[in-house]
């Protein structure tokens, strides 16, 4: 199963932001490193739910978070070369008597 986001485009568009000025403020950026080092509120609500939750007995287990514009940002994977073959059709043989 394919990812919905890609870890490196993510990474580029919160790097981006950094250097973009708001749309409805000009004067500001977008956001700043020191706003994406905290977790979201949704996020921290989630793992303070699972703390003490008898349906999740080892507590959160799920992604750690972590502020992606502070990664390095990973270079693509070179796609694997493919060897083609071309089939000769027996027509195109020539034809000795």
């Amino acid at each position: 199963m394919e990812k919905v986001f890609n870890q490196a485009s993510v990474i580029k568009l919160l790097k981006e932001g950094l250097t973009r000025p708001n749309p409805s403020d000009p004067t500001r950026m977008m956001w700043t490193l020191e706003e994406l080092d905290k977790p979201s509120p949704g996020w921290t609500e989630c793992v303070n739910n699972t703390k003490g939750n008898p349906a999740f007995p080892q507590g959160y287990q799920g992604v750690k978070f972590r502020n992606l514009a502070r990664v390095k940002t990973p270079k693509p994977k070179p796609k694997p070369t493919e060897e083609k073959v071309e089939l000769t059709d027996p027509k195109d043989l020539p034809i000795y008597f």
